[in-house]
């Protein structure tokens, strides 16, 4: 609150005259970004809903990494979000999950993702260190004798460090949780 009430020019106790405390303020501004994601036109079949509701939901929270650590925490949540909520759990519910099945559904994706842009992020970091990744190092000198399957795939690691893996995770994933393959 210090270091904010430093950015607007006030004291930390003018800022607690507008808001009851940090948790509220959080909640303030993550409503204020969720307002920015875009609705959309999300497909009619119910998996692909669901699909297209998780990226659209990914591609929100991509947009301001801060927000993830905010999340994450597991305590806050930006009520004008709620409608992409909806989304994904009536889509889950459309594809047969029983309104249980669907919230463990949801929890499973928003770990995924969450997941998933903590190691996007985290990646983004190390390429900015200007040296080779150490797991590369490891895994691509990986003795064949011993560990014949990492040493069969060790010169694959780069590419899939590098290549944005959240589409075929997620299709894996809600592919998994509903209980069908898609083509």
């Amino acid at each position: 609150m210090r270091r904010v009430a430093s950015e607007l020019g006030c004291t930390p106790m003018g800022i607690y005259r507008h808001v009851r405390d940090k948790d509220q303020l959080l909640v303030l501004l993550l409503d204020e970004l969720a307002r920015e994601v875009p609705r959309g036109e999300l497909p009619d079949a119910p998996r692909a809903r669901v699909e297209a509701a998780c990226v659209a939901m990914r591609d929100g929270l991509a947009e301001h990494p801060w927000v993830v650590d905010v999340l994450a925490q597991g305590d806050l949540i930006a009520p004008s979000i709620l409608w992409l909520m909806e989304e994904i759990v009536a889509g889950f519910m459309a594809c047969g999950l029983s309104a249980a099945g669907a919230a463990d559904a949801y929890r499973a994706v928003w770990q995924f993702t969450v997941g998933e842009l903590m190691i996007r992020r985290g990646l983004d970091r190390m390429a900015g260190l200007g040296r080779p990744p150490y797991v590369l190092t490891v895994l691509t000198s990986v003795d064949p004798h011993e560990l014949p399957a990492l040493a069969a795939v060790a010169d694959q690691w780069a590419a899939a460090r590098d290549k944005n893996s959240y589409a075929i995770g997620l299709r894996a994933l809600l592919d998994g949780l509903t209980g069908r393959q898609q083509p």
